[in-house]
């Protein structure tokens, strides 16, 4: 799988700048905090530092070929551990455990208390840093109070809210924000997506290439898809309504991935109004729905984002799902329409 480069996360702004050029020049501090959103790249990153601290290569790194970035990839380099939930670094813990507990930070302390023999630096990454048990906190602790020589920790997590704030205190934390549109399509075309279904991908990623990545390859999910848009901007006959609402009658289950879909098609109708290019995507839906994009007032893509809203608020009440549908049906069915030449 096609992933950012350390290079790329220079465009998440100031503080990732700053943290890249510091493991270029080794110059980093003993314990980082990666926070953000689920498939950001945090991972990605924290496992591009910990190659980049251990390569071998004097000007490029992580070079990704020497054999400290072969075997730090691989996950088998000495000096570097890893601890995860389910991933335990001690032995004897199931690795079916929901928390990391105490004994994989103890052994962690243990790790970190030999020296290299190859003088490199000592890399810890703990994912899922949110999963540690207050008592492996506790003993973290002490560790990033007096950590060893040569040593860098670094804690990935999407919920800072469940660390310690002693924990949070003696970490510089790196905050990952959503991923500019351009990444996101250079990854996709490397990894073989086609330029129109990018654009949807894109749509619905809501900047992450974690969930772009998954998405592009989910065919089940570009199966519903194409359901929706078929079902709500090629219908234009109330005839067809009810035949159509009834194959939605019994599928209250995928409601909420029916609607963001609804929504995400929407964005991309506003978005081609706004664009100085034309938009690919734009492409996928008919006629009337582009000179829809092109001509309608910004008001009727709010109306519309609204309706979508409001049905997602009917269902929380309970309320019929075909009912539901059969609103935005006609509502759909009835904007397409007026933009019929």
């Amino acid at each position: 799988m096609i992933k950012p480069l350390l290079q790329d996360y220079s465009q998440q702004g100031e503080d990732l700048r700053a943290l890249i050029g510091q493991i270029q020049q080794h110059a980093t501090v003993h314990a980082y905090l990666l926070s953000g959103e689920k498939g950001l790249g945090k991972r990605t990153f924290a496992g591009l530092m910990g190659q980049a601290l251990l390569c071998q290569d004097p000007h490029f790194r992580p070079c990704g070929h020497c054999r400290n970035c072969t075997l730090a990839s691989a996950g088998e380099h000495p000096d570097l551990a890893v601890i995860a939930k389910g991933a335990p670094l001690a032995p004897g813990i199931p690795k079916d455990r929901t928390t990391i507990p105490v004994d994989d930070i103890r052994e962690m302390i243990r790790f970190c208390s030999v020296r290299s023999s190859d003088g490199n630096m000592r890399i810890v990454l703990i994912f899922d840093a949110d999963r540690m048990t207050v008592q492996a906190q506790n003993c973290l602790l002490k560790t990033l109070e007096d950590p060893p020589e040569d040593i860098c920790i670094v804690l990935v997590t999407e919920h800072t809210e469940a660390l310690l704030p002693t924990v949070l205190s003696r970490c510089r934390i790196i905050r990952f924000k959503p991923w500019d549109d351009a990444v996101i399509l250079r990854i996709l075309k490397e990894q073989g997506i086609g330029q129109e279904r990018a654009e949807e991908v894109l749509a619905a990623a809501d900047g992450s290439i974690g969930k772009a990545l998954e998405l592009a390859s989910d065919e089940a999910y570009w199966k519903l898809k194409k359901e929706v848009k078929d079902n709500f901007f090629y219908t234009f006959r109330r005839s067809d309504i009810l035949r159509i609402s009834n194959g939605w009658k019994n599928r209250k289950g995928e409601a909420e991935q029916i609607l963001s879909m609804l929504e995400a098609d929407v964005r991309v109708l506003l978005t081609s109004r706004n664009a100085e290019a034309d938009n690919p995507g734009l492409n996928a839906f008919p006629p009337p729905w582009q000179r829809f994009s092109r001509e309608a007032e910004p008001e009727r893509f709010l109306m519309l984002m609204d309706a979508v809203a409001q049905a997602r608020k009917q269902l929380l009440y309970s309320a019929n799902f075909q009912t539901v549908i059969e609103k935005l049906l006609f509502l759909f069915m009835g904007e397409g329409n007026q933009w019929s030449e």
